[in-house]
């Protein structure tokens, strides 16, 4: 089960491609989406969602479809508790 933290992490994660896929690559259509993508339409749909933790290489994925930096890569500043 994951904690608290990692949960909101990753929804917040997920929100935030989702708003730079339909508002700033202005693609509505994740279908469409995925075809420039080697990830599939129900993976990226789950990343979005929060739903699921991913692995480096997915990361690096995301940033090529995404059109992100290492800079804009989570696109926030996530809080993390020691």
């Amino acid at each position: 089960m994951q904690n608290p933290d990692k949960k909101t992490f990753l929804k917040e994660f997920g929100a935030y491609l989702k708003n730079r896929r339909e508002k700033t690559l202005k693609e509505k259509n994740l279908l469409q989406f995925s075809y420039a993508s080697s990830l599939d339409n129900s993976k990226l749909a789950k990343i979005e969602k929060g739903e699921i933790d991913i692995q480096l290489s997915t990361l690096i994925e995301i940033a090529k479809t995404y059109h992100l930096t290492d800079k804009t890569i989570l696109g926030f500043k996530p809080e993390i508790n020691d």
